[in-house]
């Protein structure tokens, strides 16, 4: 546990505000994202052509999941402005 506080920091609290949980959780998985990257270009360089759609499946949920949490962390930013 101290090793994963020591690389993603702290996790806030159930009772933490919404926008610094999904600030945490935008930090989590950025720093997730060079080891994946690794994975994903092993596996792109070892497939063949026909079979580079697969690495597409694993990319397309991937950033579909960060554009929302971006999206949502924007919104949430907009009520505490309001």
């Amino acid at each position: 546990m101290r090793l994963f506080n020591r690389i993603f920091g702290v996790k806030p609290g159930r009772n933490a505000p919404r926008l610094e949980r999904l600030l945490w959780f935008r930090g989590y998985y950025l720093r997730n994202l060079p080891l994946a990257a690794l994975a994903i270009g092993a596996l792109a360089l070892f497939l063949k052509p026909s079979h580079l759609w697969i690495v597409a499946v694993i990319v397309m949920p991937w950033a579909a999941g960060f554009t929302r949490l971006n999206v949502e962390i924007r919104n949430e930013k907009r009520r505490a402005e309001s």
